[in-house]
């Protein structure tokens, strides 16, 4: 989860990341790294899961619900997914092992 942490700091403070389910639909081509809470509906997960293969891009399954994505990103709402832009293929690859 600390890398899960330091990706998400990193994309905050940048400002290259997108959060929301419309959003992060309409900006998967430019994308480094999904995430996904246990809370997006099946047919949004299966339009995401569909599009990040054509684009190559990882999608990380976070087993907690949106409340606990929007904490991460120190809201006080519900995220249920994000799109993230500038993080390093490093950061990608260690938390896609500890998956």
């Amino acid at each position: 989860m600390k890398i899960l942490e330091k990706i998400i700091k990193e994309s905050i403070s940048n400002n290259k990341y997108k959060r929301g389910i419309k959003e992060v639909k309409s900006n998967i081509k430019g994308s480094k790294l999904l995430i996904l809470s246990n809370t997006v509906n099946s047919k949004d997960k299966r339009f995401i899961e569909t599009q990040a293969s054509e684009y190559n891009v990882p999608i990380y399954y976070l087993q907690e619900n949106s409340v606990k994505l929007g904490r991460l990103f120190n809201k006080s709402y519900r995220i249920s997914s994000v799109s993230l832009k500038n993080i390093q293929d490093e950061d990608i690859k260690e938390l896609m092992q500890n998956q």
